[in-house]
């Protein structure tokens, strides 16, 4: 057989870039606008973080189906799938603005979607890239949502400010719906030949999918790094709304987003160079540290100017290893072409129930600053014990 590797994978990284953009855009469009909604709706902090929190939940859900279907149809169908309910739920929004039950049903019909396109991020990569050389453009497109995150959490209140809610959120409706469209015309399932020999495989069962995921002791510390990263993520977006309210806290939030999305991109580069567990270490003790400079500098009154800096920095050392956790789930011992579908859905699943519960129950354990500050610094701790129990280069 051929073996050969097409330009069109680089289209492929665009084309799915594009798409986590615009979810994570329209996702974290809400993070700056949850303490109008609070007032506007009469309703306790909690409950308005659920915009947010439902639809990571909803991952939860659909994670181990989307992979089931990649093994069996390929990623692109479930990328497309998740794509639609996106345009539908983000789309629907701006005209579901007149009570919190109405908001709520969009961020449903939208985390219906999540999964499908989360799961098939590696999957589809793998089709088009070398094994060896994945890691890369899973990077690049994993980077897409942080970036995401980042100008919907910026952006938001400076449209407010210039328009209304309903046309910013207009806006991101439209960057839903044009995504969907141009991925589902333009993307390609596979290329033409594989782009490297690759074992022969027969289909499995999910349960001897899921069996053989978890053949690496390696392979059950992953996802509990992806559950502590992506959860802790959206603990701190809320987090620095409540440290420096309004607009302040949209730009340092906002930063801290972008940073995430410069750690993802560049991540892949330099665990190429140095070596995965290394850089993955590094970078989780850099966030440590970071985050200890942080609070400090809220502590003493310092000026937010260099809290941005400093929460820039947090992003891209703390994101840095969520990618690599990623790419290693879907390359260790056990994980083929027949349940990388479902090895992907382990890691996604995890991350997002991460993203669903924690912040919801760090604000009703953690009743003040101090005791929240400590507790994101022991979960960022927990996830660098984890990386150093890793057995990998």
């Amino acid at each position: 057989m051929e073996y050969k590797l097409y330009r069109y994978r680089w289209v492929m990284v665009a084309l799915f870039w594009l798409l986590i953009f615009a979810y994570g855009a329209n996702w974290f469009a809400f993070s700056p606008m949850l303490t109008t909604f609070e007032k506007q709706f009469n309703i306790p902090n909690w409950e308005a973080h659920l915009l947010i929190s439902l639809i990571g939940m909803f991952v939860i859900f659909f994670a181990w189906p989307a992979g089931s279907l990649i093994d069996k149809k390929g990623p692109k169908l479930s990328a497309s799938i998740g794509a639609f309910f996106m345009a539908l739920g983000f789309g629907l929004r701006p005209w579901l603005l007149n009570s919190f039950s109405t908001l709520l049903l969009s961020s449903i019909i939208a985390g219906i979607g999540l999964a499908w396109i989360l799961v098939a991020i590696a999957p589809q990569m793998l089709r088009w890239f070398p094994e060896r050389q994945a890691s890369l453009p899973i990077g690049i497109v994993s980077s897409g949502l942080f970036i995401g995150f980042g100008t919907g959490s910026l952006s938001m209140p400076l449209i407010v400010e210039s328009t209304s809610i309903y046309h910013g959120f207009l806006v991101f409706a439209i960057i839903a719906v044009l995504s969907f469209i141009v991925f589902i015309v333009f993307a390609k399932d596979s290329p033409p030949t594989p782009p490297e020999k690759r074992k022969k495989v027969e289909k499995m069962t999910f349960l001897n999918g899921l069996k053989l995921a978890f053949t690496s002791k390696n392979a059950y510390f992953y996802p509990i790094i992806g559950f502590l990263i992506v959860g802790i993520t959206l603990v701190i977006s809320a987090f620095i709304h409540f440290l420096y309210p309004g607009e302040t806290g949209g730009f340092i939030a906002g930063m801290l987003l972008y940073g995430c999305a410069l750690g993802a991109f560049f991540s892949p580069f330099l665990a190429k160079k140095y070596g995965l567990k290394k850089i993955a270490l590094s970078v989780v003790l850099g966030a440590f540290i970071f985050w200890l400079l942080m609070f400090i500098l809220y502590s003493y009154s310092i000026s937010w100017f260099f809290v941005i800096i400093l929460a820039f920095l947090f992003g891209a050392c703390f994101q840095a290893s969520w990618p690599l956790a990623l790419y290693s789930q879907e390359t260790e011992e056990g994980v083929t072409d027949a349940n990388v579908g479902i090895a992907a859905s382990i890691y996604i699943s995890l991350s997002n129930i991460g993203a669903a519960t924690l912040p919801v129950l760090f604000g009703f354990i953690f009743g003040n600053k101090e005791l929240t500050y400590v507790a994101i610094l022991i979960s960022i701790l927990l996830c660098m014990i984890f990386w150093a129990a890793v057995k990998r280069k």
